[in-house]
C-alpha cells in the first residue's frame, strides 16, 4: 500500500511502458510462451528510467493463470514506489499467442484507459514494444482528448520474419496482417527506436519510413554479467550435473558450449545439437548446455528425442529456467553458440560477450554481425560444398542452417584455446562499457526530451 500511495502521488513524469504479449513479471522465467529477451529488455530499461527520475507503469495482458505457478495474473504488482506492472484483462481467461492478439487489442485499450482514469493518473510518455504493444498504445491514444507522445520499439519487423521463415509458415504466423499493422503504426507514432541496424534498414527499405529513428539496443548490466572465476565448490557444477550424465568433476574438466533462449523453431537448437554431435568425435571432453522447455509440447519433445537418437545425452545438459544461474553458466562456458535465424538484436550473445566468452552465431544475429564481428574479418573456407565462415574480432559467423559450418566453427575454437581467449577478450571490450543501460538510455532521453525535465548522470 505504501508503494501504491507514493506512486500515485509522486510528481515524477509518468511513462506507460507497453509489452503486451507473453508472461511479463519482475523476475522473468525464460522459455515461457512468447517470453524472452523483450521482457528482460523492458525490465532493465524500466529500472534505468526509474533511476533517471521517472515512474513507470508496465502494461501486460493478464486475466489467465500463470503457466508455472497457476496464480491469477491480474491487478497491479509494485516493484517499488516508482515501478509497477498493470495486468489488463479482456474477459478471455486463456493465454493468447502474439500472432493472434489483434482482435483483443481494442478491449485492452479501453481497459487501460479506464484504469488510469480511475486513478486520475496522467501519462507523459508511451513507450511500446513489438507490433501488438504499439497498436495497443495507438488505440489507447485514440481514446484520449489529447494524444500522448508515443515511441515505438519494434524489436523485430514482419518483413524481416517473412524473409527468414519458411513460406509455409506465413499464414499460421499471420505475417502479412502483421506487416499491414506495422505500416499503420508507423503513421501514428511520434518516433521509432531501432534496436539494430537491420531494423532501421528494414524500416526504410521495406516500409518506406522516412522519419528519424533513435538507437536503443539491448544493453547489459555489468554488475550481473562480467568475467569471474567459479570455484570448484560452487553450486553451478552440481546444478549442471543434475541435468546431464556427468559428475561435477567431469563437468569442470569439460569444454562447455552454451546456448540459452526460449524453445522456438527460429532458434534452430536442432542445428546446434547436430553440430555438437559432430564435434564430439574430435573433442570427446566437450559438453553442451542448452535451454529446452520442460514440457510435452512438440518442439521440446522432438529436441530431447534428437539428443537421445544421437547418443549424446550424457554430455548434454538440457536446462529449463536458468535466470538465477545464468551469470555463472556464462562464466563457466568456453563458447556461446546461437544458430538463431530470428533475432531483433541478440541479447544472450551480448550477455556472453560481457562475460568474456567467445561467440559463434548465425549471420542473422545483429549484435554479432554489426558489432562483435568487427574489422578486419577473415573468411575461412570449410568443406568444399559449404559456405565459408567469417572469423572476426570477437565472434565467428556461420551461414544460418549450415550444420557442418557450425560444427567447423566449434571445432576451430575448441582446438585453439588461444584464439578462443582472444575472441572472448575482444568481445568483452566491444560490449563494455558502450552497451550499458546508463550510457544508452541517457542518449535516448536526450532525443525525446525537448526540455531537460529529467537530467542524465
Amino acid at each position: 500500500m505504501k508503494n501504491k500511495n507514493r506512486f500515485l502521488t509522486s510528481s515524477r513524469p509518468h511513462i506507460v511502458m507497453i509489452t503486451n504479449h507473453g508472461v511479463h513479471q519482475w523476475q522473468i522465467i525464460p522459455g515461457l510462451p512468447d517470453t524472452g529477451g523483450q521482457n528482460v529488455f523492458v525490465n532493465q530499461f524500466t529500472d534505468i528510467l526509474a533511476k533517471q527520475g521517472y515512474k513507470i507503469t508496465v502494461v501486460n495482458r493478464g486475466g489467465y493463470p500463470h503457466p508455472v505457478s497457476g496464480e491469477p495474473r491480474r491487478g497491479v504488482h509494485y516493484k517499488d514506489e516508482n515501478q509497477r506492472i498493470l495486468y489488463l484483462e479482456d474477459g478471455l481467461p486463456v493465454f493468447i499467442r502474439k500472432e493472434d492478439m489483434d482482435e483483443r487489442l481494442p478491449l485492452l485499450a479501453e481497459v487501460l484507459r479506464k484504469h488510469l482514469a480511475q486513478e486520475n493518473l496522467p501519462v507523459d510518455l508511451i513507450i511500446s514494444h513489438y507490433w501488438d504493444g504499439a497498436k495497443l498504445g495507438c488505440l489507447f491514444n485514440q481514446t484520449l482528448a489529447q494524444s500522448i507522445k508515443h515511441i515505438w520499439v519494434p524489436h523485430s519487423l514482419g518483413t524481416i520474419k517473412k524473409k527468414n521463415v519458411n513460406p509455409g509458415q506465413w499464414v499460421d504466423l499471420r505475417i502479412d496482417e502483421r506487416i499491414e499493422n506495422e505500416k499503420d503504426i508507423l503513421q501514428a507514432v511520434d518516433g521509432v527506436a531501432a534496436t539494430s541496424a537491420i531494423i532501421e534498414s528494414a524500416l526504410r527499405m521495406d516500409y518506406e519510413f522516412s522519419g528519424k529513428t533513435i538507437f536503443l539496443p539491448p544493453c547489459v548490466d555489468p554488475e550481473r554479467y562480467y568475467p569471474h572465476p567459479v570455484a570448484e565448490d560452487h553450486p553451478i557444477w552440481d546444478f549442471l550435473s543434475r541435468h546431464c550424465g556427468l559428475s561435477p568433476r567431469e563437468i569442470r574438466g569439460s569444454q562447455i558450449i552454451t546456448e540459452i533462449s526460449r524453445t522456438d523453431s527460429t532458434k534452430r537448437k536442432d542445428v546446434l545439437i547436430k553440430a555438437f554431435a559432430q564435434v564430439l568425435d574430435r573433442h570427446p571432453n566437450a559438453m553442451l548446455v542448452v535451454s529446452i522447455e520442460q514440457s510435452d509440447e512438440e518442439l521440446p519433445v522432438s529436441l530431447r528425442e534428437l539428443i537421445k537418437s544421437l547418443g549424446i545425452e550424457k554430455r548434454v545438459a538440457a536446462l529449463g529456467s536458468v535466470w538465477d544461474q545464468l551469470p555463472d553458466i556464462y562464466a563457466v562456458s568456453n563458447i556461446y553458440c546461437t544458430p538463431s535465424i530470428m533475432e531483433g538484436f541478440g541479447m544472450t550473445s551480448q550477455e556472453a560477450a560481457a562475460t568474456g566468452v567467445a561467440v559463434v552465431a548465425s549471420h542473422l544475429v545483429p549484435f554479432v554481425t554489426e558489432y562483435l564481428l568487427g574489422d578486419p574479418v577473415e573468411v575461412v573456407a570449410t568443406a568444399e560444398k559449404n559456405q565459408p565462415i567469417k572469423l572476426g574480432q570477437g565472434a565467428v559467423v556461420v551461414q544460418a542452417d549450415d550444420t557442418d559450418g557450425f560444427a567447423f566453427a566449434l571445432d576451430l575454437l575448441l582446438s585453439d584455446p588461444n584464439m578462443r581467449k582472444k575472441l572472448g577478450g575482444q568481445a568483452y571490450q566491444i560490449t563494455i562499457p558502450y552497451f550499458t543501460w546508463e550510457n544508452i538510455v541517457c542518449d535516448f532521453l536526450k532525443h525525446i526530451q525537448k526540455e531537460d525535465r529529467v537530467g542524465c548522470p
